[in-house]
């Protein structure tokens, strides 16, 4: 029986939308592989339910599924991409503005190691 989350009633349309995304395109590179949903649920030690679910968006599946279901398919490296600092535009700025302040650069103090 799946279980309701306050997440799932709380998430903007476009993050919704988002999900749903990524569901149909597990689903497009499972059939371009040609596995069934059965063989493609026996590779991720899922039921059919629950691939059915990931596929048609629910937001509400596990991330270790879809994790089962990247591996399945050979695309487990997508999984690097997700929250990339290299790609995480605000962070970045954030980071390059804490540089270029015109703040004073000083040396670290030398410790002396003279017993």
């Amino acid at each position: 029986m799946t279980r309701k989350t306050l997440g799932k009633e709380g998430l903007p349309l476009s993050l919704k939308h988002k999900i749903i995304t990524v569901g149909q395109n597990i689903r497009l590179a499972r059939k371009r592989r040609k596995l069934t949903m059965q063989d493609m649920a026996g590779r991720m030690f899922v039921t059919r339910k629950t691939l059915n679910r990931l596929e048609s968006g629910d937001p509400g599946v596990s991330f270790s599924v879809l994790a089962s279901a990247l591996l399945a398919l050979g695309l487990e490296d997508d999984l690097e991409k997700i929250a990339d600092p290299e790609a995480d535009r605000t962070g970045n700025i954030i980071d390059r503005e804490k540089y270029d302040n015109k703040q004073r650069v000083r040396k670290d103090k030398k410790i002396d190691m003279d017993f």
